[in-house]
């Protein structure tokens, strides 16, 4: 095997390992192949050359560039002379993960938070309500309590999210510096 055979074997079982670690981040494999394609790349992609390289329809595609852009993993930007829309990455690997496993926390925080306050607001109406039965009001009494400790657990959550999107964290896990 040449030279250039190797290369590309040691590109493709990179970019298989980027789709694999995206999927412990809870995300599409899809959305790792992408970032690595422009990672290797090294600029700017545009729709049409991802869908090339990747062999997905241009639709999909686009789905995978709108996800990743949710997650700030990509943005949109201005490439003077053209008129489609080109994909830059941030290749702060650092910054990558932070974004990912934040952005998963805050979905989870945020559904959480809204059935919790469904949970509050029917149970409030159970202990408030006189014809609820003793039992009930009891019963209504030890889940409210469980949806107060689910509360302060999100609320953690979130300040957790904040530590790591402050970069706080590298202030007690330091990144190590490059030799």
């Amino acid at each position: 095997m040449n030279s250039e055979n190797k290369l590309e074997q040691v590109n493709n079982r990179i970019i298989e390992q980027i789709a694999e670690n995206m999927k412990s981040y809870g995300f599409p494999g899809t959305i790792g192949r992408v970032y690595a394609i422009i990672y290797f790349e090294g600029k700017p992609l545009d729709l049409d050359t991802l869908s090339e390289k990747t062999g997905m329809s241009k639709t999909r595609m686009s789905q995978v560039l709108r996800e990743m852009a949710q997650i700030n993993l990509a943005e949109k930007v201005f490439v003077k002379g053209s008129r489609k829309d080109f994909y830059h990455i941030d290749r702060d690997y650092y910054q990558n993960f932070i974004s990912l496993f934040t952005s998963n926390w805050k979905n989870v925080v945020e559904r959480n938070k809204k059935i919790e306050k469904k949970n509050v607001a029917e149970l409030t109406s159970i202990l408030e309500d006189n014809n609820s039965s003793d039992e009930e009001k009891e019963k209504a009494a030890i889940f409210m309590k469980q949806s107060d400790k689910s509360l302060e657990y999100f609320d953690w959550i979130d300040r957790l999210v904040e530590f790591f999107e402050s970069n706080e964290i590298f202030n007690h896990v330091p990144k190590r510096v490059e030799k």
